[in-house]
């Protein structure tokens, strides 16, 4: 888990060097937290902004202020709609938010980035249901022990799924 978080800030800090405006939204860290790890990945604090926030009305509040070009959520699990009475990462609150996450990303054209936990078989944690509503699944791989980590693609409804990236 460290390992996909470190790696997703990674990724935000060379699209923001690229463009203006990158949100990174974490669930489970503070900001303060967040900011420590990027000073220490070198991140551009400038274009890269860090939000800590479960409440999915106020992350879209916060999009439609920051109007960043690309997002990246962590974790859905974590994310949670008042409008739905039940627990953050049950069925209906993974579901509802991840349709509304997805309509947020269509309706301003700003590509977001999903982030869900893997159970110890190494599978999505909680419904199903999320693999089929996006558009692409990618799992990160390997031990903090490990040299390397592979990104592999389960999904991908715009491409081939038979690429790794080997990082």
């Amino acid at each position: 888990r460290q390992i996909f978080i470190r790696d997703s800030l990674q990724t935000d800090n060379n699209i923001s060097k690229k463009y203006v405006n990158v949100l990174y939204v974490s669930g489970e860290e503070s900001e303060e937290q967040i900011k420590i790890r990027g000073d220490r990945l070198g991140a551009n604090a400038e274009q890269l902004y860090i939000l800590s926030e479960t409440n999915l009305d106020l992350i879209e509040a916060y999009i439609n202020e920051l109007k960043p070009v690309f997002v990246i959520i962590d974790s859905i699990q974590t994310v949670y709609k008042e409008s739905v009475t039940s627990a953050p990462g049950s069925v209906s609150q993974v579901k509802e938010c991840s349709n509304a996450i997805m309509r947020i990303g269509k309706n301003q054209n700003i590509p977001l980035f999903i982030v869900a936990h893997v159970t110890k078989q190494g599978e999505l944690a909680g419904p199903r249901v999320l693999e089929h509503m996006v558009d692409t699944v990618l799992y990160f791989e390997g031990e903090r022990t490990e040299e390397f980590r592979v990104l592999r693609t389960m999904k991908n409804r715009f491409g081939t799924t038979s690429e790794i990236g080997v990082f």
